[in-house]
């Protein structure tokens, strides 16, 4: 088996390079200089999935107040098309005479963050990954920079238009997906972001990504299924903090269960986290009081904890300190508990969350590694998939369709009804679909922490068949 996977690895790479040589050659306008985002409230009806069988979509979406960030002059490199000029993509020597597929992606190659630019590399190696693994040579990837700027990314997603883009992927950060669904809106070509943050989704926009609330609704469902009926909170007055806790509290009404107790805390120190546990911990009789009357109803029976990293490490013995009748509460998580260190902490241990299926992403890690020698980041898989949608989102037009407005019409019509099929997508992160607004339901599992590692209690749905 070590064997073969070296000489997988070999092959492929010299494969992979010898295309990044003829596109080198052949393709001299393409150049390669391309997770923080701003949260907002989910655009659903706390609990309710789109489509279920027998049920209507939701007519309207909810006005989101967002602050007001003013808009950069944003100008128009000389070049670029009028969204009513006539559009004939790129073809590459080798290419001529098939029905190409044209994907752009769109990432920060350039930006000030060196996590970010270490981020697209490694998102653009996953989606040159994707495109091998695919049948044929019809798919022509098209890489940009967007800076990690509005105007990066809007002048990138002109450029894309340009030569030829049958879809965009990416963005990573909301105001860069944001700019460049404006501009690519105007010629009927889709967005794939990378952004969680839902407020941006719609009008052209899909956001391919892991937004906190449908791991909130997942986590709350199960446990709720499992018989709680009481829940509580203990977390973050943060962004985030703010965001979960709306999502929590929208779920637990929309299943018939009560907020029992909410507390938050200002800052990441243990010492801001203490007197909020105490309260909440207080709400439990003592073990003193508890001697003279064992039967007493719990006041929660669940709480979530949205916490990460040391943070979480900190948070998630408080409660059994201040009480120890506290012990046996059901713990529950979101996606920050994905972490080894999480599985590692006794305090956590028996705690629940809600994340994507690692079958896929365990062998899409070993590919990669054997590929490129090194570990995927956090967000590869996510341009892995993001470039397989595209692919088969996208049809190419000839270029005498292309001078026939409404067989251009016909065709971004054809590429939104793909995105929003309600059979949905399988990739390497699991099952995922888009709503008409442009936000992602994901098929998510449950896990358990047990031993020191994550144990699937629930496992993700493998098709959408009564599965959201």
């Amino acid at each position: 088996m070590t064997v073969y996977l070296e000489l997988l690895a070999k092959a492929r790479g010299f494969i992979l390079k010898f295309w990044q040589i003829i596109s080198a050659f052949l393709i001299a306008s393409i150049f390669l200089s391309a997770c923080a985002t701003a949260p907002a409230p989910t655009q659903r009806p706390p609990g309710q999935q789109y489509p279920v069988p027998g049920q209507r979509p939701i007519d309207e979406i909810p006005d989101i107040e967002r602050p007001d960030i003013g808009e950069p002059d944003i100008k128009t490199p000389e070049g670029v098309p009028d969204p009513q000029d006539d559009i004939i993509g790129l073809s590459p020597a080798f290419m001529v005479g098939k029905d190409i597929k044209r994907v752009a992606i769109l990432l920060p190659f350039s930006a000030k963050s060196n996590a970010l630019r270490l981020e697209a590399a490694s998102m653009l190696q996953a989606a040159e990954m994707s495109v091998f693994d695919k049948e044929g040579n019809d798919i022509l990837l098209i890489a940009l920079d967007s800076r990690g700027t509005r105007e990066g990314a809007a002048t990138a997603a002109q450029s894309a238009i340009t030569q030829g883009a049958d879809v965009i992927i990416g963005p990573i950060l909301a105001r860069s997906v944001e700019a460049a669904g404006e501009v690519a809106r105007d010629y009927g070509v889709p967005v794939i972001g990378f952004s969680t943050d839902t407020s941006i989704a719609g009008d052209g926009v899909y956001l391919l990504s892991f937004p906190p609330e449908a791991e909130v609704a997942r986590i709350t469902k199960f446990a709720a299924e499992a018989g709680a009926s009481k829940f509580a909170f203990l977390g973050p007055e943060s962004t985030y903090g703010n965001r979960v806790l709306n999502a929590y509290t929208n779920e637990v009404r929309y299943l018939g269960g009560i907020m029992a107790g909410v507390e938050t805390y200002a800052g990441k120190d243990i010492s801001v986290m203490q007197e909020p546990a105490a309260r909440l911990a207080g709400l439990f009789p003592s073990p003193e009081q508890t001697a003279d009357n064992p039967e007493y109803d719990d006041p929660y029976h669940v709480v979530l904890l949205p916490e990460g990293g040391t943070s979480l490490r900190s948070l998630a013995p408080l409660l059994t300190f201040y009480n120890e009748n506290t012990r046996h509460v059901q713990i529950m998580g979101t996606g920050l508990w994905n972490r080894d260190e999480a599985a590692k902490e006794p305090a956590l241990a028996g705690g629940i969350f809600a994340g994507p299926d690692l079958d896929g992403k365990i062998i899409f890690n070993a590919n990669y590694d054997a590929i490129y020698g090194e570990e995927p980041s956090r967000l590869a898989s996510l341009a892995y998939d993001g470039l397989s949608i595209a692919a088969f989102v996208a049809e190419d037009l000839t270029e005498d369709e292309m001078n026939e407005e409404p067989l251009v019409k016909q065709k971004t019509d054809e590429r939104t009804q793909r995105l929003i099929n309600p059979a949905g997508f399988f990739g390497v992160d699991g099952l995922v679909r888009f709503t008409p607004f442009g936000t992602p339901e994901r098929g998510l599992a449950v896990y358990q922490i047990k031993g020191g590692r994550f144990v699937v209690i629930d496992p993700a749905p493998k098709s959408t068949d009564g599965a959201f």
